[in-house]
């Protein structure tokens, strides 16, 4: 609990001066099974790595918090976001506002809903995450509010919310789900186009390129989508993107919004190497440790 309170609490300090963490993901089921996410936030260092849990490989993404000077045991503390596991789970944790009052403490049948993102270190598809989910009742850390977008290889999505009272489970309609920074269960049975609140632009956009495309969605499709849905916050730019392809249990990552220059990573192989846009191939081991982005940035170069 001291890591997660830490890591929380200086998110809240930043999220006070704007939308530090702002980020966009999708889950699309079209000529093949596609995920992504955009990473908004401030200038900090990001981590990917695998880990290996219950027989299964997991990649995350995690970035890193500067933390005071009374909190020293939280330096270099790296805070997972956004994550696939061999078996297609894949899950985006991401800000919602407004914010709801958080809890430190839990009651009984409870569950903190950042801590459900973990889910994917030990479920293997959607229906298993729900099962979880509907036999807790869901609350707020202390900090900033949090939602989730799950997606599977089966062909099946949700976003997972609360208002510390009641859980709300969005199901995917139409053969994809967007996710940004406002309620995803204000929207059920409402047009994308009505969508307000903070992402509500990003959200469109992903939609409009999502229709426009969908029958020919490639890994190109995918960031070019991720590219129209960057954060156009000065104070919270996108310092990555992603695609996930499920089925070949692939990771495609982008930095900094440079789009020419993609690594890939395989999870079943436990490597990480140049795909586009290097003048020579280069490839590393990707771990429990994980390669920083700027380690990441050399490879190839």
């Amino acid at each position: 609990m001291g890591l997660k309170t830490g890591v929380l609490l200086l998110l809240f300090v930043f999220c006070c001066a704007s939308s530090a963490f702002a980020c966009t993901s999708f889950a699309l089921y079209g000529n093949q099974i596609m995920y992504g996410m955009n990473f908004d936030y401030f200038s900090v260092p990001l981590k990917f790595l695998i880990e290996s849990h219950s027989g299964m490989n997991v990649f995350h993404l995690s970035f890193l918090f500067e933390h005071t000077i009374d909190r020293p045991k939280f330096k270099n503390y790296f805070a997972k976001t956004c994550g696939m596991n061999d078996r297609g789970l894949f899950c985006s944790c991401q800000e919602i506002e407004p914010y709801s009052d958080g809890f430190e403490e839990l009651k009984d049948n409870e569950i903190h809903i950042s801590d459900q993102y973990d889910k994917i270190a030990t479920c293997s598809d959607v229906h298993q995450v729900r099962r979880f989910i509907e036999g807790k009742r869901s609350v707020q850390y202390i900090g900033p509010s949090v939602h989730n977008l799950f997606a599977d290889a089966h062909g099946h999505a949700i976003v997972s919310e609360t208002d510390n009272n009641e859980n709300f489970i969005t199901e995917m309609n139409d053969g994809f789900m967007v996710m940004s920074n406002f309620s995803n269960y204000s929207m059920v049975g409402k047009p994308y186009g009505d969508a307000t609140g903070v992402g509500a632009d990003r959200y469109k956009t992903a939609h409009d390129y999502i229709l426009n495309n969908r029958d020919s969605f490639s890994v190109d499709n995918g960031f070019e989508l991720l590219k129209r849905a960057v954060c156009q916050d000065p104070d919270c730019v996108t310092l990555c993107s992603m695609v996930f392809l499920p089925q070949t249990h692939k990771i495609y990552i982008a930095l900094n919004q440079d789009y020419g220059n993609v690594w890939e990573v395989s999870l079943t192989g436990g490597m990480v190497q140049t795909h586009k846009g290097f003048t020579s191939h280069a490839q590393t081991p990707l771990g429990p440790e994980g390669i920083l982005s700027t380690d990441l940035e050399t490879l190839g170069c």
